[in-house]
């Protein structure tokens, strides 16, 4: 997958803001109960199609950790917090064909099928067909775009190599995760699909690699339909909300796009996540500011699969936010396991019990992230490469940079440690001369555009005051401070 292929984005289309309203009774009847299991950890992927046939999906290619998960039953008998059946206007089983042989072709597969997937209808707000896919670890399958399908035919959706970077078996940065896919057409559906999620206190966090604009310039990254209010809430609540940051005005990493004015990247809650290249370099042309970074190019998943197990190289922040996604539910997933009857259900930010917040875990992953040498590449040429200027690099990837898969140090699994064991309260290695006040200055500029948020890094008190400007030293800090009060005035946020 080319650099420019990287991330699938939508021409604008001014999105309504939907709330979940009341649902009509579910037509299945219930099944038995099974044990509820408190280490379930969920991850939703918003995206336009994938494949469920691929091993990275099949119950039987699961870690060991999580075999005894019974998956082949319905997620409202056995994963803690799940909404009633009430709560939906058709719920069922999606029965498919699941053959783990090599040489097996997925669309085949998919031919054979066909009866299955033609039952699978559209979801409103008001009106959710929610489809589970038993033997997988897809415990929810849903579509809010009208006429779409959760299928992607050979593989080659962009939803693909997102959802097996997340939570695919062989892989995803969270092989123990479960997955909630909702396949999307257009922002209108996008946005219908991420305030349902919102709702959802079950699903931990949700995957976005996607963005909308407003026309004005291609991919300008400017755009305010987002359901900021419940979206917030559900971060307090303790769901986190991850979003690419762009790759750039013309999506080839050369031009960068604002992120500030996006109510998808914008808000202090949400986790934007920026790309770095492989080598150590951050991209001239990807999204600004960003929280954190990914590896943005030549990433190992499950994109472009022609059978039920091979794929290709996945690219973009893209790849990126689910890779960190993913990291952060693999953390989860071991507290959580670590923590023997230990409730996961969200509550007043809980995530685990009344011991971990979904705060002190955010917090515990960006201070794992691994600051880079600093320096841009041309993503477009790949070749001109200029050394980072003073605090550009905090712009570019936040907090540092998950290699994950690419890790020559133990790979996801030691990346995983060591935002577990500041979790637990271990200290972090020493992080880079002024951070703190940068994310002071960010925090601060996205409240004064989106609104105030309890758990950000600016807390609007004498504890966290906003540094003074300093256009010597921290020349791309200063500049964000002076723009900030105007980029509020001319926002309208909610």
């Amino acid at each position: 997958m080319s650099k420019e292929d990287g991330m699938r984005l939508f021409r604008p289309a001014l999105a309504l803001s939907l709330l979940v309203a009341g649902l009509t009774p579910a037509v299945a009847s219930q099944a038995a109960a099974s044990k509820p299991q408190d280490d379930v950890t969920v991850i939703a992927v918003i995206d336009s199609g994938f494949s469920p046939y691929h091993q990275d999906f099949l119950a039987s290619e699961v870690p060991a950790d999580i075999k005894a998960l019974p998956l082949t039953k319905a997620p409202d008998t056995w994963v803690p917090g799940f909404p009633k059946r009430s709560a939906f206007a058709a719920y069922s089983p999606l029965s498919l064909t699941l053959d783990g042989e090599a040489s097996t072709n997925m669309d085949a597969l998919h031919t054979k099928d066909k009866a299955a997937w033609a039952s699978v209808k559209q979801s409103t707000p008001t009106a959710i067909d929610y489809r589970w896919i038993p033997g997988t670890k897809v415990i929810g399958a849903l579509t809010f775009g009208a006429g779409g399908t959760i299928y992607g035919t050979g593989g080659a959706e962009h939803g693909m190599g997102t959802t097996s970077v997340a939570v695919g078996n062989h892989h995803g940065a969270c092989p123990s995760c479960l997955l909630v896919f909702i396949q999307y057409a257009d922002a209108a559906s996008a946005e219908a699909a991420l305030t349902w999620v919102h709702h959802q206190p079950w699903i931990d966090a949700v995957s976005n690699s996607y963005g909308f604009s407003t026309g004005i310039v291609a991919r300008d990254r400017i755009y305010n339909g987002t359901d900021v209010v419940t979206e917030r809430a559900a971060s307090e609540r303790g769901q986190t909300t991850f979003f690419s940051a762009g790759n750039g005005v013309e999506n080839a990493f050369t031009v960068p796009n604002s992120t500030l004015k996006s109510s998808q990247e914008g808000p202090d809650w949400v986790v934007t996540v920026g790309a770095t290249d492989p080598n150590g370099k951050d991209y001239t042309g990807t999204g600004k500011p960003a929280d954190i970074a990914g590896i943005g190019v030549s990433y190992p998943s499950a994109y472009g699969s022609t059978t039920v197990s091979d794929g290709k190289n996945f690219s973009g922040t893209s790849n990126a936010t689910p890779q960190i996604a993913g990291t952060y539910g693999q953390a989860l997933w071991t507290l959580r396991k670590n923590a023997a009857g230990a409730s996961r259900t969200q509550a007043k930010g809980y995530v685990v019990g009344s011991s971990v917040t979904a705060k002190a875990l955010r917090s515990a992953l960006f201070l794992s992230a691994v600051p880079t040498a600093g320096g841009y590449t041309d993503g477009l040429a790949g070749l001109a490469q200029t050394p980072a200027v003073a605090d550009s690099r905090f712009a570019a990837e936040g907090y540092g940079t998950f290699r994950g898969a690419l890790n020559k140090d133990g790979g996801v699994a030691a990346e995983v440690a060591r935002v577990v064991n500041i979790a637990h309260g271990g200290k972090p290695a020493a992080r880079p001369d002024g951070e703190k006040d940068w994310f002071v200055v960010d925090s601060w500029c996205r409240q004064m555009i989106w609104g105030a948020w309890t758990q950000g890094s600016y807390l609007n008190d004498a504890k966290t005051p906003v540094p003074n400007a300093n256009p010597v030293a921290w020349p791309t800090r200063t500049a964000i401070q002076e723009a900030c009060p105007l980029l509020a005035r001319s926002s309208s946020p909610k």
